[in-house]
């Protein structure tokens, strides 16, 4: 065996203070040659120049099973064919009446195989320098009886340890993304040189990276590939981002006798986006609701996930609902507040007949109207009420017309007590500028009957 040793000194940069460093690298030839052993058993060696043999073939004349592995003591050649044998007579030449591929297959472990050459096929050197990493394969066509495999000359060069390299391009600290984090190394051995040799992915080395995508400690690891052997890693930190959170909008709606949404338009990345409307003390996922007129503080808050920090309990605004006022001719309900006593009617002259659509609790009746102390008016309620909640003037019924003979006729009109009717035309002569609906305080219900006439209520 032939050994040609490399020394490659890795100067230190001394005006820098780097420390010494030393590598070397072995570049060893293999000439292997066919030597016939028995004839008549079909026995052949394959022998190194540096004295290292082995014994090929068996009785049948070399018929060996395919694919045939010899090991040196530095690789291993593989042999293989598209014949159902290895015929190894056929492939030394000294039987040459079969016509087959061969295939010839030089591996290492501990070596890097910078060339291989086959002297007798052509002198066909099919493994370039530097071009893959253990191993290559040649097909070798047999149509005639003279080609010979004379030798193969294998070139072996010592594998550096990537862990020698110096690796830059790697931060000690990398935010969460959502995607995994994948820096690229940049590789590079300081051979003594001025400019130290850049190393290239996926020829001199691979990457690969563990738990690199959540938040925690992710690992890179370089391994050495073609002349390099070994690996280097780098541990790094994801670190958590901040939740982003589009605050909610709080709603300002309209009494509708339903549940209404306080707020809408909240968005959330990184956590859970929580509701409180009572200074958060009470927290939940779904968006807060009421029903009765009022106002509502809303506040958010984000329950992080694994890889984002939360944001604390902030008040996005208050919401209002608003008390509903609708109109049925000359009467204005207006209602949706919690209690009934803050619902109202108001009445604009009390003369025309009004259908309400639906009971209103109330608790506050007025009328719209001012009056003439001393001058009746005529007065016609949207409503049944007790006379005795009403101030302000005396109510009088028409009982009938009496004809007066030629001078004209005569209107009979008694007072009322009880209760007024709805819809009905009662004469009020005031006392006072306004008519004053007395409840109480007390909630009551303009209710309606099969009539389509109300009752306040109690």
């Amino acid at each position: 065996m032939k050994q040609n040793i490399k020394y490659f000194i890795i100067l230190a940069l001394l005006l820098t203070g780097n420390v010494i460093a030393w590598a070397t690298t072995k570049t060893i030839t293999y000439t292997l040659t066919w030597t016939l052993v028995d004839v008549i058993d079909g026995r052949y060696s394959l022998e190194g120049d540096n004295g290292e043999s082995h014994v090929i073939g068996d009785p049948e004349g070399g018929n060996l099973t395919k694919p045939y592995s010899i090991d040196f003591q530095d690789f291993t050649l593989t042999i293989n064919t598209s014949d159902t044998y290895c015929h190894i007579a056929n492939l030394t030449g000294h039987r040459g009446f079969y016509g087959h591929d061969y295939a010839f297959t030089f591996e290492s472990t501990n070596y890097y195989i910078t060339h291989v050459t086959v002297k007798g096929i052509e002198n066909m050197a099919f493994k370039t320098a530097g071009t893959d990493n253990y191993s290559k394969s040649c097909t070798v066509n047999w149509p005639y009886d003279n080609v010979v495999v004379q030798q193969f000359i294998v070139t072996l060069v010592d594998k550096l340890d990537i862990s020698l390299v110096t690796v830059t391009g790697i931060d000690d600290n990398y935010d969460f993304t959502g995607s995994a984090i994948t820096p690229s190394p940049v590789v590079t051995l300081n051979t003594g040189a001025l400019s130290p040799i850049s190393l290239t992915e996926g020829k001199d080395y691979t990457v690969n990276y563990v738990n690199n995508t959540d938040v925690g400690t992710a690992t890179v690891i370089v391994t050495g590939t073609g002349e390099y052997t070994g690996s280097w890693s780098k541990t790094f930190a994801i670190n958590k981002v901040a939740a982003t959170v589009t605050p909610p909008t709080p709603a300002t709606t309209t009494y509708n006798g339903t549940e209404q949404a306080l707020c809408g338009g909240a968005t959330v990345t990184g956590g859970t986006l929580m509701y409180s409307v009572d200074g958060g003390t009470t927290w939940s996922e779904d968006v807060p609701t009421a029903t009765v007129v009022g106002t509502y503080d809303v506040y958010y808050r984000v329950d992080a996930d694994q890889n984002h920090t939360g944001v604390a309990a902030t008040l996005a605004g208050t919401a209002t609902i608003n008390a509903r006022q609708r109109t049925f001719g000359t009467v204005t309900v207006t209602d949706g507040n919690v209690s009934a006593v803050d619902n109202t009617i108001v009445i604009a002259d009390g003369t025309d007949a009004v259908t309400i659509p639906e009971d209103v609790a109330v608790g506050s009746i007025t009328m719209n109207r001012t009056f003439t102390v001393g001058k009746s008016a005529t007065i016609m309620l949207p409503f049944d009420i007790d006379i005795a909640k009403i101030s302000g003037g005396t109510f009088y019924g028409f009982i009938g017309i009496d004809k007066l003979g030629a001078s004209g006729w005569e209107v009979v009109m008694s007072q009322v007590g009880g209760t007024l009717q709805a819809h009905t035309p009662y004469l009020f002569m005031p006392s006072a500028t306004e008519m004053t609906f007395n409840l109480g305080g007390e909630s009551v219900t303009v209710k309606a009957n099969s009539e389509q006439t109300y009752t306040v209520q109690p």
